[in-house]
């Protein structure tokens, strides 16, 4: 158990001896995300690089394809998938919302492979903070799947009194509103939902109860997460201590298969799940990614209070998911749990189905069969931490092998490139491979803040390097957009004119990055000389402060 750092004066009682998920701390960690927005992400650290890529993406996109067609090999005339009858998808807690940018783009490409209009899908966003759905509603790269009619954004608090209210459970309330498949995806979100503990021993279960104070003294102010001070205790357990008998089965299950454990058990998202799975028609594809737990005897390798794992300084948290009790749930209504096979991993991404006893899905079986087995985004996201130390060795056939993998990461390919510029001019058989590598990991691009706006400005580099000169000047005006006017990116243009042959063109855009910058050495000798030969690249720029330096690689500085 991790608490908030010691203080001297007495600590103030919130709560004694609550069921953990009643906790104070769910509604702490609600208004924290709330409060905080897309901060949470951007300023505050909260993890996401592994759930928001490409290759996750591509993955769950390969699994609702097949999902999409198996369920269209159950429609009946005029029931088909379409327009009037989508598959809804709902991403629970979807934070900045690049995966679903990712995904939609992913999901499109294999829609049109197949014949399927667009409109056949409609994915809806949802997430706790009203500053998450204004960022959703200005982002132009959403934009066009909302001009599509494919993409909606909705608030939803989860954990709040009562069961959350989404508008298709309301919907689905209604006798005549019609009930189409559904997709829910839930990355990095049930390890935030609220969850019980139990702690079993010698054939006996009990609950750990909390009790839970604060060291802030002031009566008026909330407390904050990182202040808290967490203890346990245990309690017996009544046989019908949930409302739901399957759930009382799942942990009569524990109790009589475990000799010793601490037991999270995920109370909030199976009711968000019962929930959701009420408004479909029946067919329900749930796709979760979290760091868990996905069998019975992992499970005793938690002994001891239960332990919370504190971010951002203390202001959020998450715990460890029981994917075991999730695929026993569905398990017993009749569905499917496709769990992956490793027994160690920093994510595991787990599918559950649940269907009809009259339908079969053997496509979607058949995908997730493959990502249960497959290298997935926990071996990538692995493999990339342990690059990072041999970066300075990677060569260009190697660089464009790792951008493969990542399914054209726009992230991968910015901490490729201050290792692969000084070798650009030298590419020969690679020329071609590497502006199309560009063009994949520029279509990646999903800016969340002002530094990623780097992007065009690198791309257009490695343009200039491989003698593409004209694409090269479409992303430097790119990037005079995003980064504003500056005399690197002018020399660049300048460089460019000259590889294009349109001297006169060269000879303003250095007069004009002389005027910018009257300090900047590469463009008053262009200028002197009246001329503008390329010179040798050194690339040694940071993306994010933007230095200047004496080539054609230069960043706009500011």
């Amino acid at each position: 158990m991790q608490t908030g750092p010691a203080v001297s004066q007495e600590p103030t009682i919130l709560e004694t001896r609550v069921p953990l998920s009643q906790s104070v701390i769910w509604r702490l960690q609600r208004d924290f995300y709330s409060r905080r927005g897309l901060k949470a992400w951007t300023e505050d650290g909260v993890p996401s690089y592994i759930t928001s890529n490409p290759f996750i993406a591509e993955v769950y996109a390969r699994i609702v394809a097949a999902f999409i067609d198996d369920c269209m090999g159950h429609a009946r005339r005029g029931r088909e998938l379409s327009a009037q009858n989508p598959l809804r998808i709902v991403e629970l807690g979807a934070g900045t919302g690049k995966f679903a940018y990712l995904f939609l783009r992913k999901l499109a490409a294999s829609l049109r492979e197949a014949g399927i209009a667009p409109q056949a899908v409609r994915y809806r966003l949802t997430e706790c903070s009203e500053d998450l759905l204004a960022f959703w509603r200005t982002n132009p790269c959403l934009a066009e799947f909302v001009a599509a009619g494919v993409l909606e954004f909705e608030l939803l608090r989860v954990g709040e009194e009562g069961p959350p209210r989404s508008s298709l459970d309301r919907a689905a309330d209604a006798e005549e509103a019609p009930k189409n498949p559904l997709v829910v995806i839930a990355n990095y979100v049930f390890d935030s939902l609220p969850q019980d503990a139990f702690i079993i021993s010698n054939g006996q279960i009990s609950e750990a109860l909390v009790t839970t104070a604060s060291a802030n003294s002031d009566p008026v102010a909330a407390p904050r997460l990182g202040s808290l001070q967490l203890s346990f205790s245990n309690a017996p357990v009544p046989p019908d201590r949930y409302a739901d008998k399957s759930w009382n089965g799942i942990l009569d299950g524990y109790r009589n298969s475990l000799p010793s454990a601490t037991v999270f058990f995920p109370s909030a998202a199976l009711e968000l799940v019962q929930q959701l799975g009420r408004s479909s028609d029946g067919r329900m594809l749930l796709l979760a990614a979290d760091k868990g737990l996905t069998r019975e005897d992992d499970l005793a390798l938690r002994q001891g209070s239960p332990e919370l794992e504190f971010h951002a300084s203390g202001q959020c948290f998450s715990t460890i998911v029981n994917f075991d009790a999730i695929a026993r749930f569905f398990w017993n209504a009749g569905g499917e749990a496709f769990l992956p096979q490793k027994r160690f991993s920093n994510l595991s991404l787990c599918a559950f189905l649940q269907h009809g006893p009259e339908q079969d899905f053997p496509e979607t079986r058949k995908a997730c069969g493959q990502a249960a087995h497959s290298f997935g985004p926990d071996d990538l996201f692995t493999l990339m931490d342990w690059l990072d130390s041999h970066l300075h060795e990677v060569s260009l056939a190697q660089a464009l092998s790792i951008l493969r993998l990542t399914r054209w990461n726009a992230t991968a390919l910015l901490r490729l490139f201050p290792v692969i510029a000084p070798k650009l001019r030298n590419a020969n058989a690679e020329r071609h491979d590497l502006h199309d590598a560009v063009r994949s990991c520029r279509a990646n691009r999903y800016p969340v803040s002002p530094a990623n706006n780097a992007l065009a400005f690198t791309c257009s580099v490695i343009l200039l390097e491989l003698r593409f000169f004209a694409e090269a000047v479409e992303l430097f005006r790119i990037s005079q957009q995003e980064l504003g006017s500056s005399a690197a990116t002018s020399y660049n243009l300048g460089l460019c004119a000259s590889g294009l042959g349109h001297d006169d063109e060269a000879l303003a855009f250095m007069v004009e990055a002389c005027e910018l910058d009257p300090a900047f050495e590469p463009a008053r000798s262009a200028r002197a000389r009246r001329s503008t030969p390329l010179p040798p690249a050194i690339p040694a720029i940071s993306s994010r402060r933007r230095r200047p330096i004496s080539s054609c690689c230069s960043m706009p500085s500011g």
